[in-house]
């Protein structure tokens, strides 16, 4: 395993915030809650959906078992609570070490494919090699007391070893030892909030760089522009970096609150909706099609599925069953589901995004140009950058 993502075995809380935002690798996950969302690739997709500890944990990520996985653990005062799966439910190992002010960063120090801990004090560094209490393995001292810390595996030899951040400027060290860095390199801004991981599934570490809620990921420890770049929830979320599927590639995590709806998060989208209507009849209209009618009875149902979409992070159809039934509820016969998601950044949500996504897939207009479809409720929710839009066809109504 090249890569040991955010902290967490035997000890301590988390990352020393100093001089410059500090990295999603090697220490404690920044934000709150108890509901993590993890994207196994770079389509700003959800693809695992759980909730885990409670929402004031420390939490870190790292491959407690070597199995190959990063999994999460959480802190409470010196005791940590160490799950083997991506899962809510009890830890599988609970143990208690160190002093509860200790700052602790987490690495794979032996590459034996375990992260452990390593007890940060001043700029002296004591390295466990084990999930267990006792003497450090080794001491060292590296960098400065105010240094912001990173860990990473930089050369790719499955070991994790230290970096240090100085603004914009990073100084890296391939051995466990003090003296020069190995690797100085600049990447990214110096308010930038650094992210470290083997983005590529090739080589080690890399660097990456959130800005509010976009990842511009680096495949090489170089400047020059990102090789990578996602937008992926709110820019209020707690990131984490983990290989989560076991592929060897790292990808990104969000922690946040639970919530019970993302149409909490919605202003004036009954405005969007009534304009995507507009606007799938200024598509009809051009072409000599009759108009759709909005059926408003039918929104709740459009909305409810966008909101799930919103929750959970990604982008599916519902169940047949579940379309039909909404329909049949209202006197209607349900006819076809569109569903999109589109991304407005810094602007105000704008449903001509939307109609011309649908516009440009052949399967998607044929719907919108059906003359058999002839009713048509709306339903969006905004979350984040994100409006998520479902429309609902039926060819009839009583």
């Amino acid at each position: 395993m090249t890569v040991r993502r955010t902290l967490g075995a035997g000890l301590t809380v988390g990352l020393l915030m100093v001089a410059a935002p500090a990295a999603a690798k090697g220490g404690d996950v920044d934000g709150e809650g108890e509901r993590y969302r993890l994207t196994n690739g770079w389509a700003g997709d959800s693809d695992v959906t759980f909730a885990y500890g409670r929402g004031d944990d420390s939490v870190y990520a790292g491959d407690w078992d070597g199995s190959g996985f990063d999994t999460l653990a959480v802190r409470r005062g010196a005791t940590y609570h160490f799950r083997n799966s991506l899962s809510g439910g009890a830890a599988d190992v609970v143990a208690t070490y160190g002093r509860s002010d200790d700052v602790v960063y987490m690495g794979d120090w032996d590459g034996d494919g375990v992260d452990t801990p390593v007890v940060r004090r001043g700029s002296e560094y004591h390295v466990k090699n084990s999930l267990t209490g006792g003497d450090a393995d080794v001491v060292i001292a590296y960098g400065r007391p105010g240094d912001v810390v990173l860990i990473g595996d930089w050369d790719g030899d499955g070991v994790d070893t230290l970096g240090v951040r100085r603004g914009n400027v990073y100084h890296l060290k391939n051995s466990i030892a003090g003296g020069d860095a190995d690797v100085v390199v600049g990447y990214g801004r110096a308010e930038d909030v650094v992210l470290v991981g083997n983005w590529s599934g090739q080589g080690g570490d890399t660097l990456g760089v959130r800005r509010g809620d976009v990842f511009h990921m680096k495949n090489s420890i170089s400047g020059g522009n990102a090789d990578i770049v996602m937008a992926y929830g709110q820019a209020t979320d707690g990131v984490l970096v983990g290989d989560w599927d076991g592929d060897g590639s790292d990808t990104i995590g969000l922690r946040s609150p639970e919530v019970t709806s993302a149409a909490q998060t919605v202003d004036g989208m009954h405005a969007y909706d009534d304009r995507m209507i507009e606007l799938v009849n200024a598509e009809r209209a051009a072409r000599g099609i009759a108009p759709v009618r909005a059926v408003p009875a039918l929104r709740d149902a459009a909305v409810r599925h966008s909101t799930w979409m919103a929750d959970q992070g990604r982008i599916e159809h519902a169940a047949w069953s579940t379309i039909s039934s909404d329909a049949g509820a209202i006197g209607c016969t349900a006819a076809s589901e569109l569903i999109v998601r589109t991304w407005q950044r810094d602007t105000a949500p704008e449903p001509r995004a939307a109609i011309d996504w649908y516009m440009n897939s052949a399967v998607h207009r044929d719907a919108i140009l059906n003359p058999d479809y002839r009713y048509l409720a709306a339903g969006s929710v905004e979350a984040g950058s994100y409006a998520y839009n479902t429309m609902r066809f039926a060819r009839s109504c009583s």
